[in-house]
Protein backbone atom coordinates (compact mmCIF):
# COMPACT_ATOMS: atom_id res chain seq x y z
CA UNK A 1 0.00 0.00 0.00
CA UNK A 2 0.74 3.73 -0.77
CA UNK A 3 0.73 5.89 2.15
CA UNK A 4 0.26 9.82 1.04
CA UNK A 5 0.10 13.07 2.76
CA UNK A 6 -1.17 15.75 1.22
CA UNK A 7 0.93 19.08 1.80
CA UNK A 8 -1.45 21.70 4.11
CA UNK A 9 -3.72 24.03 2.01
CA UNK A 10 -2.50 27.73 2.46
CA UNK A 11 -6.71 28.49 2.69
CA UNK A 12 -8.98 26.68 4.93
CA UNK A 13 -12.19 25.60 3.30
CA UNK A 14 -15.24 24.88 4.72
CA UNK A 15 -15.32 21.18 5.58
CA UNK A 16 -19.52 21.16 5.50
CA UNK A 17 -19.46 23.03 2.46
CA UNK A 18 -17.30 20.03 0.78
CA UNK A 19 -19.41 17.64 2.55
CA UNK A 20 -22.54 19.33 0.37
CA UNK A 21 -20.81 19.70 -2.99
CA UNK A 22 -19.68 15.31 -3.00
CA UNK A 23 -23.40 15.25 -2.97
CA UNK A 24 -24.56 18.04 -5.89
CA UNK A 25 -21.98 15.71 -8.16
CA UNK A 26 -23.36 12.43 -7.04
CA UNK A 27 -27.25 13.45 -7.43
CA UNK A 28 -25.88 15.48 -11.29
CA UNK A 29 -25.77 11.61 -12.07
CA UNK A 30 -29.04 10.04 -10.51
CA UNK A 31 -31.04 13.03 -9.66
CA UNK A 32 -32.64 16.35 -10.62
CA UNK A 33 -32.34 19.68 -8.44
CA UNK A 34 -34.54 22.06 -8.38
CA UNK A 35 -34.13 26.22 -6.84
CA UNK A 36 -36.75 29.13 -6.16
CA UNK A 37 -36.43 31.98 -4.19
CA UNK A 38 -38.02 34.14 -1.79
CA UNK A 39 -37.83 36.77 1.19
CA UNK A 40 -36.05 36.23 4.17
CA UNK A 41 -36.22 37.77 8.20
CA UNK A 42 -33.89 37.10 10.92
CA UNK A 43 -35.76 36.58 14.22
CA UNK A 44 -32.05 37.23 16.00
CA UNK A 45 -30.48 39.63 17.69
CA UNK A 46 -26.90 40.27 19.28
CA UNK A 47 -26.64 39.80 22.71
CA UNK A 48 -26.40 42.79 24.43
CA UNK A 49 -23.66 41.37 26.97
CA UNK A 50 -20.30 39.89 26.29
CA UNK A 51 -19.92 35.71 27.35
CA UNK A 52 -16.92 34.69 28.62
CA UNK A 53 -17.29 30.88 27.60
CA UNK A 54 -14.55 29.97 30.40
CA UNK A 55 -16.15 31.70 33.30
CA UNK A 56 -19.45 30.76 32.05
CA UNK A 57 -18.33 27.03 32.18
CA UNK A 58 -17.08 26.66 35.34
CA UNK A 59 -19.65 29.04 37.07
CA UNK A 60 -21.89 27.10 39.76
CA UNK A 61 -24.89 26.16 38.99
CA UNK A 62 -27.88 27.89 40.33
CA UNK A 63 -29.71 27.32 43.36
CA UNK A 64 -32.69 25.01 43.08
CA UNK A 65 -34.83 26.66 45.77
CA UNK A 66 -35.87 25.14 48.54
CA UNK A 67 -36.04 21.57 49.48
CA UNK A 68 -39.04 19.83 48.71
CA UNK A 69 -41.76 19.62 52.04
CA UNK A 70 -43.67 15.95 51.34
CA UNK A 71 -42.26 12.41 50.45
CA UNK A 72 -44.17 12.85 46.75
CA UNK A 73 -42.20 15.89 46.41
CA UNK A 74 -38.90 14.53 46.88
CA UNK A 75 -39.79 11.84 44.67
CA UNK A 76 -39.93 13.74 41.64
CA UNK A 77 -36.58 14.65 39.55
CA UNK A 78 -34.87 17.62 40.02
CA UNK A 79 -35.37 20.44 37.14
CA UNK A 80 -31.58 19.08 35.74
CA UNK A 81 -32.03 15.54 36.41
CA UNK A 82 -30.71 13.41 32.91
CA UNK A 83 -30.87 9.76 34.49
CA UNK A 84 -34.66 9.66 33.44
CA UNK A 85 -34.84 7.09 30.76
CA UNK A 86 -36.63 7.96 27.48
CA UNK A 87 -38.79 5.86 25.54
CA UNK A 88 -40.93 6.37 22.59
CA UNK A 89 -44.18 6.18 21.81
CA UNK A 90 -46.55 6.97 18.77
CA UNK A 91 -44.36 9.31 17.39
CA UNK A 92 -43.17 11.29 20.64
CA UNK A 93 -40.66 10.92 23.47
CA UNK A 94 -41.27 10.97 27.06
CA UNK A 95 -39.62 10.31 30.40
CA UNK A 96 -40.08 7.75 32.78
CA UNK A 97 -42.56 10.06 34.79
CA UNK A 98 -44.76 10.26 31.61
CA UNK A 99 -43.77 13.65 30.85
CA UNK A 100 -43.70 14.29 26.88
CA UNK A 101 -39.88 15.80 26.45
CA UNK A 102 -37.97 17.32 23.54
CA UNK A 103 -33.76 17.70 23.05
CA UNK A 104 -32.49 20.72 21.65
CA UNK A 105 -28.21 20.89 21.86
CA UNK A 106 -25.05 20.27 19.91
CA UNK A 107 -22.95 18.05 17.77
CA UNK A 108 -19.47 17.88 19.54
CA UNK A 109 -16.61 16.14 18.33
CA UNK A 110 -14.31 15.03 21.37
CA UNK A 111 -10.41 14.12 21.22
CA UNK A 112 -10.15 10.45 22.10
CA UNK A 113 -13.30 9.85 20.98
CA UNK A 114 -13.38 11.39 17.55
CA UNK A 115 -10.90 9.07 15.71
CA UNK A 116 -8.63 11.00 13.05
CA UNK A 117 -5.55 10.60 14.13
CA UNK A 118 -2.70 7.80 13.07
CA UNK A 119 -0.08 5.76 14.69
CA UNK A 120 2.18 5.22 11.33
CA UNK A 121 3.73 8.81 11.03
CA UNK A 122 0.88 9.68 8.98
CA UNK A 123 -0.53 13.17 10.03
CA UNK A 124 -4.01 13.61 12.00
CA UNK A 125 -6.95 14.63 9.48
CA UNK A 126 -8.53 17.19 11.22
CA UNK A 127 -7.43 19.14 15.05
CA UNK A 128 -9.99 18.08 17.36
CA UNK A 129 -10.57 19.92 20.86
CA UNK A 130 -10.84 18.33 24.67
CA UNK A 131 -14.39 18.48 26.11
CA UNK A 132 -15.64 17.94 29.35
CA UNK A 133 -17.25 18.91 32.43
CA UNK A 134 -17.24 22.78 31.65
CA UNK A 135 -18.53 22.01 28.37
CA UNK A 136 -21.30 20.16 29.28
CA UNK A 137 -22.59 22.70 32.15
CA UNK A 138 -21.99 25.44 29.33
CA UNK A 139 -24.54 23.64 27.21
CA UNK A 140 -26.94 23.61 29.47
CA UNK A 141 -26.71 26.43 31.62
CA UNK A 142 -25.57 29.68 28.85
CA UNK A 143 -27.37 27.33 26.03
CA UNK A 144 -30.21 25.98 27.85
CA UNK A 145 -29.41 22.88 25.72
CA UNK A 146 -30.48 18.99 26.94
CA UNK A 147 -28.73 17.32 24.20
CA UNK A 148 -25.47 16.26 23.43
CA UNK A 149 -25.05 14.50 20.10
CA UNK A 150 -21.51 12.42 20.23
CA UNK A 151 -20.01 11.00 17.56
CA UNK A 152 -18.08 7.79 18.14
CA UNK A 153 -15.91 5.54 15.16
CA UNK A 154 -15.67 2.36 14.57
CA UNK A 155 -12.21 2.17 13.62
CA UNK A 156 -11.67 3.43 17.61
CA UNK A 157 -14.45 0.80 18.52
CA UNK A 158 -12.81 -2.31 16.53
CA UNK A 159 -9.63 -1.60 15.20
CA UNK A 160 -9.13 -5.59 15.18
CA UNK A 161 -11.72 -7.52 13.90
CA UNK A 162 -13.81 -9.01 17.29
CA UNK A 163 -11.64 -7.02 19.90
CA UNK A 164 -13.80 -4.50 21.07
CA UNK A 165 -11.51 -1.36 22.85
CA UNK A 166 -13.32 -1.50 26.31
CA UNK A 167 -11.04 1.93 27.18
CA UNK A 168 -12.69 4.30 24.12
CA UNK A 169 -15.72 2.95 25.86
CA UNK A 170 -14.65 3.88 29.55
CA UNK A 171 -13.94 7.42 27.79
CA UNK A 172 -17.14 7.27 25.94
CA UNK A 173 -18.98 6.46 29.40
CA UNK A 174 -16.53 9.46 31.20
CA UNK A 175 -18.32 11.88 28.52
CA UNK A 176 -22.01 10.83 29.01
CA UNK A 177 -21.47 10.82 32.72
CA UNK A 178 -20.58 14.44 33.10
CA UNK A 179 -23.21 15.70 30.86
CA UNK A 180 -25.64 13.56 32.49
CA UNK A 181 -24.66 15.69 35.79
CA UNK A 182 -25.11 18.53 33.98
CA UNK A 183 -28.91 17.66 32.76
CA UNK A 184 -27.62 17.17 29.73
CA UNK A 185 -28.77 13.50 27.49
CA UNK A 186 -26.45 12.22 25.26
CA UNK A 187 -27.24 10.54 21.82
CA UNK A 188 -24.71 8.53 21.22
CA UNK A 189 -23.75 8.34 16.88
CA UNK A 190 -22.05 5.98 15.41
CA UNK A 191 -20.86 8.23 12.86
CA UNK A 192 -18.79 8.02 9.78
CA UNK A 193 -17.74 10.94 6.68
CA UNK A 194 -16.05 9.08 3.42
CA UNK A 195 -16.64 5.84 4.90
CA UNK A 196 -13.18 5.79 7.12
CA UNK A 197 -10.23 7.93 8.13
CA UNK A 198 -8.29 5.72 5.84
CA UNK A 199 -9.53 6.89 2.95
CA UNK A 200 -11.59 9.63 4.04
CA UNK A 201 -12.47 11.36 7.30
CA UNK A 202 -13.71 8.77 9.67
CA UNK A 203 -16.00 6.42 10.24
CA UNK A 204 -14.68 2.12 9.96
CA UNK A 205 -11.49 0.42 10.62
CA UNK A 206 -8.81 -0.41 8.02
CA UNK A 207 -10.09 -4.36 7.96
CA UNK A 208 -13.56 -3.12 7.38
CA UNK A 209 -12.66 -1.48 3.69
CA UNK A 210 -13.27 -3.78 1.02
CA UNK A 211 -11.66 -4.21 -1.63
CA UNK A 212 -8.96 -3.30 0.70
CA UNK A 213 -7.35 0.06 -0.06
CA UNK A 214 -4.33 0.44 -2.79
CA UNK A 215 -3.20 3.81 -1.34
CA UNK A 216 -3.76 5.24 2.42
CA UNK A 217 -4.44 8.71 2.76
CA UNK A 218 -3.63 11.07 5.77
CA UNK A 219 -3.94 14.93 6.75
CA UNK A 220 -4.13 17.63 7.18
CA UNK A 221 -7.87 17.14 5.62
CA UNK A 222 -7.43 19.35 2.74
CA UNK A 223 -9.52 17.21 0.28
CA UNK A 224 -13.07 15.87 1.44
CA UNK A 225 -15.02 16.69 -1.23
CA UNK A 226 -12.66 14.22 -3.30
CA UNK A 227 -12.13 11.74 -1.02
CA UNK A 228 -16.71 11.57 -0.89
CA UNK A 229 -16.60 10.92 -4.42
CA UNK A 230 -13.07 8.83 -4.77
CA UNK A 231 -13.92 4.99 -5.98
CA UNK A 232 -12.41 3.60 -3.44
CA UNK A 233 -14.92 5.35 -0.92
CA UNK A 234 -18.01 4.47 -3.00
CA UNK A 235 -17.02 0.45 -3.62
CA UNK A 236 -16.16 0.32 0.47
CA UNK A 237 -19.88 1.56 1.28
CA UNK A 238 -21.79 -0.75 -1.17
CA UNK A 239 -19.35 -3.77 0.18
CA UNK A 240 -20.98 -2.90 3.98
CA UNK A 241 -24.37 -2.61 2.75
CA UNK A 242 -24.40 -5.57 0.46
CA UNK A 243 -22.50 -7.46 3.65
CA UNK A 244 -19.68 -8.21 1.21
CA UNK A 245 -17.35 -10.53 3.86
CA UNK A 246 -19.53 -10.09 6.53
CA UNK A 247 -19.29 -6.72 6.87
CA UNK A 248 -22.85 -5.84 7.52
CA UNK A 249 -22.87 -8.75 10.15
CA UNK A 250 -20.16 -6.82 11.94
CA UNK A 251 -21.34 -3.87 11.99
CA UNK A 252 -24.46 -5.18 13.84
CA UNK A 253 -22.21 -6.87 16.48
CA UNK A 254 -19.97 -4.16 17.08
CA UNK A 255 -23.44 -1.99 17.28
CA UNK A 256 -24.98 -4.22 20.00
CA UNK A 257 -21.54 -4.34 21.85
CA UNK A 258 -21.95 -0.31 22.23
CA UNK A 259 -25.77 -0.72 22.89
CA UNK A 260 -24.86 -3.26 25.68
CA UNK A 261 -22.35 -0.73 27.08
CA UNK A 262 -24.58 2.44 27.27
CA UNK A 263 -27.73 1.47 27.77
CA UNK A 264 -28.11 1.98 31.85
CA UNK A 265 -25.61 4.87 31.43
CA UNK A 266 -27.35 7.93 32.78
CA UNK A 267 -28.66 10.15 30.79
CA UNK A 268 -28.09 7.92 27.35
CA UNK A 269 -31.12 8.98 24.96
CA UNK A 270 -30.57 6.43 21.95
CA UNK A 271 -27.48 4.81 20.16
CA UNK A 272 -27.81 6.46 15.86
CA UNK A 273 -26.83 2.97 13.95
CA UNK A 274 -24.99 5.07 11.39
CA UNK A 275 -24.01 8.73 9.96
CA UNK A 276 -25.75 9.56 6.59
CA UNK A 277 -25.63 6.19 5.05
CA UNK A 278 -24.31 6.25 1.60
CA UNK A 279 -26.23 3.50 -0.34
CA UNK A 280 -28.54 5.06 -2.87
CA UNK A 281 -30.32 2.45 -2.80
CA UNK A 282 -33.86 1.80 -0.49
CA UNK A 283 -33.70 -1.89 -0.05
CA UNK A 284 -30.06 -2.74 0.85
CA UNK A 285 -30.21 0.01 3.58
CA UNK A 286 -33.56 -1.23 5.07
CA UNK A 287 -31.51 -4.57 5.09
CA UNK A 288 -28.83 -3.20 6.88
CA UNK A 289 -30.47 -0.92 9.25
CA UNK A 290 -32.71 -3.84 10.60
CA UNK A 291 -29.77 -6.08 10.92
CA UNK A 292 -28.33 -3.49 13.29
CA UNK A 293 -31.47 -2.84 14.86
CA UNK A 294 -32.35 -6.43 15.46
CA UNK A 295 -28.99 -6.77 16.74
CA UNK A 296 -29.15 -3.83 18.93
CA UNK A 297 -32.86 -5.11 20.34
CA UNK A 298 -31.22 -8.04 21.46
CA UNK A 299 -28.34 -6.40 23.08
CA UNK A 300 -30.26 -3.55 24.94
CA UNK A 301 -34.47 -4.00 24.60
CA UNK A 302 -35.49 -0.70 26.04
CA UNK A 303 -32.88 1.59 24.34
CA UNK A 304 -34.00 3.52 21.60
CA UNK A 305 -32.36 3.81 18.59
CA UNK A 306 -32.35 6.70 15.93
CA UNK A 307 -31.43 6.06 12.34
CA UNK A 308 -31.26 8.56 9.30
CA UNK A 309 -32.22 8.56 5.76
CA UNK A 310 -29.63 8.30 2.42
CA UNK A 311 -27.71 11.15 2.80
CA UNK A 312 -29.22 12.09 -0.48
CA UNK A 313 -31.91 14.10 1.90
CA UNK A 314 -29.44 16.83 2.53
CA UNK A 315 -29.38 18.29 -0.71
CA UNK A 316 -32.86 16.62 -2.05
CA UNK A 317 -34.54 18.02 1.23
CA UNK A 318 -37.33 14.76 0.78
CA UNK A 319 -36.75 11.24 1.47
CA UNK A 320 -38.92 8.53 0.26
CA UNK A 321 -40.44 6.10 2.81
CA UNK A 322 -40.33 2.57 0.95
CA UNK A 323 -39.43 0.54 3.83
CA UNK A 324 -40.50 2.08 7.31
CA UNK A 325 -38.20 1.80 10.12
CA UNK A 326 -39.35 -2.01 11.30
CA UNK A 327 -38.95 -1.45 15.46
CA UNK A 328 -40.55 0.59 17.77
CA UNK A 329 -39.16 2.84 20.07
CA UNK A 330 -37.22 4.49 17.73
CA UNK A 331 -36.31 8.14 16.78
CA UNK A 332 -35.79 9.58 13.10
CA UNK A 333 -32.55 11.46 12.86
CA UNK A 334 -32.61 13.03 9.47
CA UNK A 335 -29.98 16.35 8.77
CA UNK A 336 -31.41 19.66 7.69
CA UNK A 337 -28.80 21.76 5.44
CA UNK A 338 -31.37 23.28 3.12
CA UNK A 339 -30.26 25.56 0.86
CA UNK A 340 -26.63 25.45 2.81
CA UNK A 341 -25.70 22.73 0.16
CA UNK A 342 -27.33 23.90 -2.82
CA UNK A 343 -25.72 24.64 -6.50
CA UNK A 344 -24.25 28.35 -6.72
CA UNK A 345 -26.24 28.98 -3.74
CA UNK A 346 -24.13 28.06 -0.61
CA UNK A 347 -25.00 29.28 2.83
CA UNK A 348 -28.38 30.38 1.87
CA UNK A 349 -27.34 32.56 -0.72
CA UNK A 350 -31.24 32.99 -2.25
CA UNK A 351 -33.14 33.26 1.32
CA UNK A 352 -35.68 30.95 0.26
CA UNK A 353 -37.61 30.47 3.06
CA UNK A 354 -40.29 28.28 1.36
CA UNK A 355 -37.69 25.54 0.76
CA UNK A 356 -37.16 25.47 4.36
CA UNK A 357 -40.10 24.82 5.42
CA UNK A 358 -41.38 22.36 2.73
CA UNK A 359 -37.79 20.43 4.03
CA UNK A 360 -38.96 20.73 7.70
CA UNK A 361 -42.25 19.92 6.86
CA UNK A 362 -41.25 16.89 4.93
CA UNK A 363 -39.03 15.49 7.91
CA UNK A 364 -42.38 15.74 10.07
CA UNK A 365 -43.81 13.15 7.86
CA UNK A 366 -41.38 11.48 6.97
CA UNK A 367 -40.95 10.64 10.45
CA UNK A 368 -44.62 10.15 10.84
CA UNK A 369 -44.72 7.49 7.95
CA UNK A 370 -41.72 5.72 10.20
CA UNK A 371 -43.51 5.26 13.60
CA UNK A 372 -40.96 7.50 14.96
CA UNK A 373 -40.13 10.41 17.39
CA UNK A 374 -38.62 13.64 15.42
CA UNK A 375 -34.54 14.59 16.26
CA UNK A 376 -33.27 16.79 13.37
CA UNK A 377 -29.85 14.74 14.25
CA UNK A 378 -27.47 17.94 12.32
CA UNK A 379 -28.36 21.24 11.28
CA UNK A 380 -26.30 23.86 10.35
CA UNK A 381 -24.36 26.59 8.49
CA UNK A 382 -21.42 28.55 8.20
CA UNK A 383 -21.19 31.00 11.14
CA UNK A 384 -20.22 33.67 8.86
CA UNK A 385 -22.16 34.02 6.12
CA UNK A 386 -24.25 36.79 5.34
CA UNK A 387 -27.66 35.21 6.15
CA UNK A 388 -26.44 32.72 8.94
CA UNK A 389 -28.35 34.20 11.70
CA UNK A 390 -31.44 34.39 9.43
CA UNK A 391 -31.14 30.69 8.35
CA UNK A 392 -30.72 29.63 12.40
CA UNK A 393 -34.06 31.79 13.27
CA UNK A 394 -36.10 30.42 10.61
CA UNK A 395 -35.04 26.97 11.06
CA UNK A 396 -36.14 27.10 15.01
CA UNK A 397 -38.91 28.70 14.47
CA UNK A 398 -39.80 25.35 12.22
CA UNK A 399 -38.42 23.03 15.03
CA UNK A 400 -40.96 24.63 17.30
CA UNK A 401 -43.60 24.72 14.46
CA UNK A 402 -43.25 21.10 14.08
CA UNK A 403 -42.57 19.87 18.03
CA UNK A 404 -39.03 18.69 16.61
CA UNK A 405 -36.23 17.97 18.99
CA UNK A 406 -32.43 18.78 16.78
CA UNK A 407 -28.61 19.30 17.44
CA UNK A 408 -26.78 22.03 15.68
CA UNK A 409 -23.60 20.91 13.76
CA UNK A 410 -21.13 21.59 15.41
CA UNK A 411 -19.95 23.00 18.97
CA UNK A 412 -16.13 23.51 17.92
CA UNK A 413 -14.40 23.34 14.37
CA UNK A 414 -10.91 24.17 13.29
CA UNK A 415 -9.67 22.25 10.67
CA UNK A 416 -10.90 22.00 7.19
CA UNK A 417 -13.97 24.15 8.14
CA UNK A 418 -14.61 27.25 10.74
CA UNK A 419 -17.94 26.03 12.06
CA UNK A 420 -19.48 26.25 15.50
CA UNK A 421 -19.97 28.46 18.36
CA UNK A 422 -15.95 30.07 18.68
CA UNK A 423 -13.52 31.13 16.24
CA UNK A 424 -10.68 29.38 16.00
CA UNK A 425 -7.15 31.54 17.91
CA UNK A 426 -3.28 30.58 17.55
CA UNK A 427 -1.53 29.31 14.22
CA UNK A 428 -3.36 28.02 11.26
CA UNK A 429 -1.61 24.85 11.79
CA UNK A 430 -2.14 24.27 15.13
CA UNK A 431 -5.64 26.11 16.02
CA UNK A 432 -7.45 26.18 19.31
CA UNK A 433 -10.62 27.59 20.44
CA UNK A 434 -10.87 31.54 20.33
CA UNK A 435 -13.70 33.81 21.39
CA UNK A 436 -17.25 33.04 21.93
CA UNK A 437 -19.23 33.33 18.43
CA UNK A 438 -21.90 35.25 20.62
CA UNK A 439 -24.64 36.19 18.17
CA UNK A 440 -24.11 32.16 17.00
CA UNK A 441 -24.96 31.08 20.37
CA UNK A 442 -27.57 33.52 21.28
CA UNK A 443 -29.45 32.04 17.97
CA UNK A 444 -28.54 28.25 19.07
CA UNK A 445 -29.63 29.15 22.59
CA UNK A 446 -33.58 29.14 21.90
CA UNK A 447 -35.81 28.50 24.48
CA UNK A 448 -37.91 25.31 24.49
CA UNK A 449 -40.01 23.28 26.92
CA UNK A 450 -37.72 20.35 28.01
CA UNK A 451 -40.53 18.39 29.94
CA UNK A 452 -44.67 19.06 29.70
CA UNK A 453 -46.61 17.60 32.15
CA UNK A 454 -49.37 16.62 29.88
CA UNK A 455 -49.57 16.87 25.83
CA UNK A 456 -47.58 19.46 24.40
CA UNK A 457 -49.43 21.10 21.46
CA UNK A 458 -47.35 24.00 20.64
CA UNK A 459 -43.77 26.15 21.52
CA UNK A 460 -43.78 29.84 20.25
CA UNK A 461 -40.10 31.95 21.18
CA UNK A 462 -40.64 35.86 20.27
CA UNK A 463 -36.80 36.91 20.04
CA UNK A 464 -37.97 40.63 20.38
CA UNK A 465 -38.91 40.16 24.12
CA UNK A 466 -37.29 36.72 24.79
CA UNK A 467 -40.57 35.47 25.44
CA UNK A 468 -41.56 31.27 25.28
CA UNK A 469 -45.11 30.33 24.92
CA UNK A 470 -45.96 26.68 25.61
CA UNK A 471 -49.57 24.96 25.01
CA UNK A 472 -50.55 22.50 26.24
CA UNK A 473 -53.38 19.84 27.31
CA UNK A 474 -54.62 17.24 29.78
CA UNK A 475 -52.30 18.36 32.19
CA UNK A 476 -50.81 16.02 35.01
CA UNK A 477 -49.84 17.46 38.61
CA UNK A 478 -46.48 17.23 37.72
CA UNK A 479 -43.83 19.48 36.99
CA UNK A 480 -42.99 21.10 33.78
CA UNK A 481 -39.42 22.17 32.62
CA UNK A 482 -38.76 25.19 30.82
CA UNK A 483 -34.98 25.80 29.08
CA UNK A 484 -34.25 29.41 30.22
CA UNK A 485 -30.50 29.58 28.72
CA UNK A 486 -28.49 32.31 30.82
CA UNK A 487 -27.48 33.74 27.76
CA UNK A 488 -30.99 34.91 26.87
CA UNK A 489 -31.58 35.83 30.93
CA UNK A 490 -28.69 36.74 32.33
CA UNK A 491 -31.02 38.20 35.41
CA UNK A 492 -33.43 35.32 35.64
CA UNK A 493 -36.95 35.12 34.87
CA UNK A 494 -40.33 34.90 35.69
CA UNK A 495 -43.44 32.47 34.67
CA UNK A 496 -46.91 32.80 33.90
CA UNK A 497 -49.41 30.10 34.01
CA UNK A 498 -52.64 30.92 32.16
CA UNK A 499 -51.10 34.47 33.11
CA UNK A 500 -51.00 34.74 36.48
CA UNK A 501 -47.42 34.83 38.16
CA UNK A 502 -46.37 31.14 39.56
CA UNK A 503 -43.54 30.20 41.48
CA UNK A 504 -40.98 28.45 40.19
CA UNK A 505 -37.28 26.37 40.84
CA UNK A 506 -34.07 27.06 38.76
CA UNK A 507 -31.52 24.88 37.67
CA UNK A 508 -28.67 25.42 34.90
CA UNK A 509 -30.18 27.03 32.41
CA UNK A 510 -34.28 25.77 33.22
CA UNK A 511 -36.77 26.57 35.58
CA UNK A 512 -39.37 24.23 36.77
CA UNK A 513 -42.67 25.38 37.82
CA UNK A 514 -46.14 23.81 38.19
CA UNK A 515 -48.77 24.79 36.63
CA UNK A 516 -52.31 22.95 36.01
CA UNK A 517 -53.61 25.34 33.55
CA UNK A 518 -52.89 25.21 29.76
CA UNK A 519 -50.75 27.94 29.13
CA UNK A 520 -46.90 28.68 30.09
CA UNK A 521 -45.12 31.78 29.33
CA UNK A 522 -41.77 32.33 29.88
CA UNK A 523 -39.83 36.15 30.24
CA UNK A 524 -37.19 38.16 31.24
CA UNK A 525 -36.92 38.68 34.87
CA UNK A 526 -38.44 42.27 35.82
CA UNK A 527 -35.94 45.22 36.28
Amino acid sequence: MTVCTPSPSPCPGRGRTAHGRWLVAVVAVGAGVTACTDEAGSDTEPPETSSNPGAASDAAPTDLGPAPDTAADAARPTPFDAALAVTERNGRLYDASGREVLFRGVNARVAGLFDVGFSDGRLPLIPVEAFGPADCRFLSTQLGANLLRLPVNWSALEPIRGRFDEAYLDRVEAVVRACAEEGVHTLVDLHQDAYSKEIGQDGAPLWAIVPPPATLLGGPLTDLEARRLSPQVIAAFGSLYDNVDGLSDAHAAMAAHVARRIASLPGVLALELHNEPVSFQAPRLADFHERSGRAVRAAAPSLPIAFEPDALRNLRDAAAVTHPFPFDGTIYAPHLYTGVFSRGRDNWADGNVEALERSMAGTRREADAHGAALLVGEYGIDPRAPRALEWLGHVHRLFDENLASAAFWVYEEYGEGQWGLYDAAGPREAPTRGPLREAIALAVAHPYPQAVAGRLVSTVFDPARNALEVTFADPDPGEHWLSAPALRYPAGVRVHCDDEVVPHRTGPGRVAVYCGGARLELLPAPP
